[in-house]
């Protein structure tokens, strides 16, 4: 992992197949593997085939180290015959976690820097368990860590 002067840098794998014949809850079920495996991300993007078939591109990021197990999953839990795989690099914030005290209890925010600019946001775990825990909707869990993030 490198350092650049616009932030971190480094080199992830790409893989994605285009899939025409698979139920929508083989899709979810491969994307949940593929998570549970140390998928960086997956997600899906609506497309037409050939023939005008409706179909999804499923594309996942993963560790370079990853991608043959990640290969592995698509090749038994979807009906493709072919991965494209592509390493790309990216440029991310530099992130940390700092919690926040809420009404709902603490929750951490994911922070990230790049050249003085600030993102946050809140952990979305733990909002949905203070959400739970304290019988209210999950936007007023998140609108309050946002809201102590803003007056720390």
């Amino acid at each position: 992992e490198g350092v650049k002067e616009h932030g971190d840098v480094d080199q992830i794998v790409m893989l994605e197949t285009n899939l025409d014949d698979a139920s929508p809850e083989v899709v979810g079920y491969c994307t949940e593997r593929l998570l549970g495996e140390g998928a960086l991300d997956v997600y899906t993007v609506p497309i037409l085939m050939k023939k005008q078939r409706p179909g999804v591109v499923l594309t996942v990021l993963c560790e370079v180290g990853k991608a043959p197990a990640m290969e592995g999953i698509l090749f038994a839990e979807t009906p493709t015959f072919g991965i494209r795989r592509r390493t790309v690099e990216r440029t991310k914030l530099r992130r940390r976690f700092e919690n926040v005290a809420t009404q709902f209890g603490d929750i951490r925010m994911k922070v990230g820097e790049r050249e003085g600019v600030v993102t946050a946001s809140p952990e979305f775990e733990d909002c949905r368990a203070a959400a739970l825990r304290h019988g209210v909707a999950l936007r007023e869990v998140i609108a309050a860590a946002n809201t102590a993030w803003a007056r720390r």
